[in-house]
């Protein structure tokens, strides 16, 4: 065998050997030395950093019919930043409502498991990281160890002159499917339209909201076919190429769920998403049977064995996993990979900021089994506020950056005057008896 055949099979395999294996094929072909991936960078973290902040949503949403809150008036971001002695720097994010503090508390304890590694070991360094903690799962570890894996790709991109996808792999598309959390209203049939039409002409695709929130018993007959009725009158309005995207926030009961699946199934929206509680397979796998909707559901849950439980039993068709929660870029693509073998589509969670968008775009662009990106319409809007970025949006599709690792840059300074409150508003979802009805 020649020495350029050798060079070629060898290439070959570290390129499907797993994510670590992608980055050293790329330090290979970067500096034009194949011993490059074995040989440490040379480069340290030195510093670890967090910034925590509010972010106004511009109102608190009301019950229609109870009037107790069902939202906050801002969200709390977490941004991580590593530093390192090369110059170059890493940002993650592991915001969360309600649990950014405690996230942030977590990551400064890992100070001593990051200060002096070499940042080019990702993947090595958050497994490191997990098997270390006796807890192996939930929000709070999943977000921290999320920030840490975006921030290690977005040094190693930088210090290849890479994007992350790159490093994943390669992209599989140019741009991004994205559809607009938000468009889509459930207060009347006239605020439903309005709202829908300014995200179709602001560039969206897809609308999603949020009905039979105003329900004030579990089995609510007038919210079923009010929400049925806005559904119906955005369909008429948009068109029949705009996606309508609905999700009840794991609230409803099975039951109701399944009437309302029914009900709206006539204006083809996209999906059904977290018809029911988290904890049950069955009952989840049950409603797909039953639902002629297309059911979603991921974003409650976490590690992969949460996933792998969902995709054996193929008991939803779309999965939603959070970047930000379920431990990083590395266990997102592990997540995709399980149900691209049961040939399930991937429509990822996003309810934070721009870091979280960023480390999603670059992951998305490697998934074999994509199906669409959720963004909120008024937080894309708003991200030039927080970071230097290339995105446009342009025919419902944003475009994958070029630039190295993440693909984009934090504004620091501006971010780090900005105010955090940690007086959070807890949401009241409550029925007509003072029961509680959901989330």
């Amino acid at each position: 065998m020649s020495d350029d055949k050798r060079k070629i099979n060898r290439r070959n395999f570290l390129a499907i050997s797993g994510i670590g294996a992608a980055v050293g094929v790329v330090a290979a072909r970067v500096s034009g030395a194949e011993t490059a991936r074995a040989k440490p960078s040379g480069m340290k973290i030195t510093r670890i950093k967090t910034y925590m902040f509010n972010v106004a949503t511009g109102s608190v949403r009301l019950d229609p019919k109870t009037r107790q809150p069902i939202s906050s008036g801002f969200k709390t971001w977490l941004f991580l930043k590593l530093e390192t002695n090369a110059g170059l720097s890493g940002w993650g994010e592991g915001s969360g409502e309600w649990i950014s503090p405690i996230v942030r508390t977590a990551l400064h304890q890992w100070d001593e498991l990051l200060i002096g590694r070499d940042p080019m070991d990702v993947t090595a360094i958050c497994d490191d990281i997990t098997n270390r903690l006796p807890w192996k799962g939930g929000p709070i570890l999943g977000s921290a160890v999320a920030a840490v894996n975006m921030a290690l790709y977005d040094i190693a991109g930088k210090a290849l002159k890479v994007p992350v996808h790159r490093l994943l792999g390669g992209r599989q598309r140019d741009r991004i499917l994205i559809y607009d959390n938000g468009g889509l209203n459930f207060d009347s049939i006239d605020q439903a339209r309005k709202q829908a039409r300014a995200a179709v002409a602001a560039g969206a695709r897809g609308l999603k909201g949020n009905p039979l929130e105003g329900r004030t018993w579990a089995m609510d007959r007038r919210e079923l076919e009010h929400c049925v009725a806005i559904v119906k009158a955005v369909r008429e309005d948009v068109g029949p190429d705009i996606e309508l995207l609905l999700d009840v926030h794991g609230s409803p009961a099975p039951e109701l769920s399944i009437a309302f699946a029914q009900m709206v199934a006539p204006y083809r929206p996209l999906f059904l998403e977290e018809p029911c509680k988290v904890g049950s397979v069955d009952v989840l796998k049950e409603i797909s049977r039953k639902s002629p909707v297309p059911i979603a559901t991921g974003e409650k849950l976490f590690s992969y064995p949460d996933f792998k439980a969902v995709i054996d039993a193929r008991a939803c068709a779309f999965l939603q996993p959070d970047v930000s929660h379920s431990f990083g870029i590395d266990n997102f693509l592990h997540i995709s990979r399980l149900a691209d073998e049961a040939q399930m589509l991937m429509a990822p969670h996003n309810a934070s900021g721009p870091i979280h968008f960023a480390a999603l775009l670059q992951a998305d662009a490697v998934l074999r089994n994509f199906l669409i990106q959720e963004v909120s319409g008024k937080w894309f809007r708003r991200f030039d506020e927080f970071i230097d970025h290339d995105y446009r949006l342009k025919d419902g599709f944003v475009n994958l950056p070029d630039r190295p690792g993440l693909g984009m840059e934090v504004k620091e300074n501006d971010v780090a005057k900005l105010p955090y409150d940690r007086r959070m508003t807890y949401r009241q979802y409550r029925h007509a008896d003072g029961s509680w009805k959901g989330w």
